[in-house]
C-alpha cells in the first residue's frame, strides 16, 4: 500500500507542479519506479480469510444489533441453518412488530476455543449484559439479569468466512 502511495505521488506532484509554471509546454521528469523486493498486490487479490474467532466475535455484534434494533437481515446471513438462531430472529421481528424493544449491550466474550477435532465447534465463554425488554407496546418492562455464561456455536466455512449452523447453552 505504501509502495503505490509512493509511486502515485511520483507521477502527480510533478505534474501538479509542472501546471504551476509560466513554461508554454511543461515536461515532468517522473524518475523510474524504485524496484521492489516484493511484488505489488493485484485487483484480483482478495483480503485474507476471516479467522473463526474474528468470524464469532462480528456475529456477536451482529446479534446485540439485531437486539437492539429489530433489524434481523444481517444475523440471519450469518446464521444459515442454525433453528436457535432463526428462532431468536423471528422472536426479535414478532416483537418489535407488536411495538415492544429489546435493550441488550451484547455480550463481552471472554474466551473463544475450539471443542473436538471437526475445527467447526468453537465454545463461546461470555459475560452477558442485564437486558430490558418488552414483548409488545402494552407489555410490562421485563429483564434478564445477565452475568457469565458459555455458548456453543457450530460454523461452516462460507468463502472466506463462515456461517454460524447451531448454537447451544453449554456448562460454563
Amino acid at each position: 500500500m505504501h509502495v503505490r502511495r509512493a509511486l502515485a505521488l511520483t507521477a502527480v506532484v510533478p505534474l501538479l507542479l509542472a501546471g504551476c509554471s509560466d513554461d508554454p509546454e511543461p515536461r515532468p521528469k517522473m524518475p523510474d519506479p524504485p524496484p521492489s523486493s516484493s511484488p505489488l498486490p493485484t485487483a484480483s487479490e482478495t483480503v485474507e480469510a476471516e479467522s473463526a474467532e474474528e468470524f464469532i466475535r462480528r456475529w456477536a455484534a451482529a446479534e446485540a444489533e439485531m437486539e437492539n434494533t429489530g433489524k434481523t437481515d444481517v444475523y440471519r446471513e450469518l446464521s444459515v441453518g442454525c433453528k436457535a438462531c432463526t428462532d431468536l430472529a423471528d422472536l426479535v421481528e414478532e416483537w418489535y412488530s407488536a411495538g415492544g424493544f429489546i435493550e441488550w449491550g451484547g455480550w463481552k466474550i471472554q474466551s473463544v476455543r475450539s471443542r473436538g477435532e471437526s475445527g467447526s465447534e468453537y465454545v463461546v465463554r461470555v459475560n452477558s449484559s442485564p437486558t430490558r425488554y418488552k414483548e409488545s407496546a402494552r407489555g410490562p418492562v421485563q429483564t434478564f439479569d445477565g452475568g457469565p455464561g458459555a455458548h456453543l456455536l457450530v460454523l461452516k466455512p462460507n468463502g472466506e468466512s463462515w456461517v454460524v449452523t447451531r448454537k447451544a447453552e453449554v456448562p460454563r
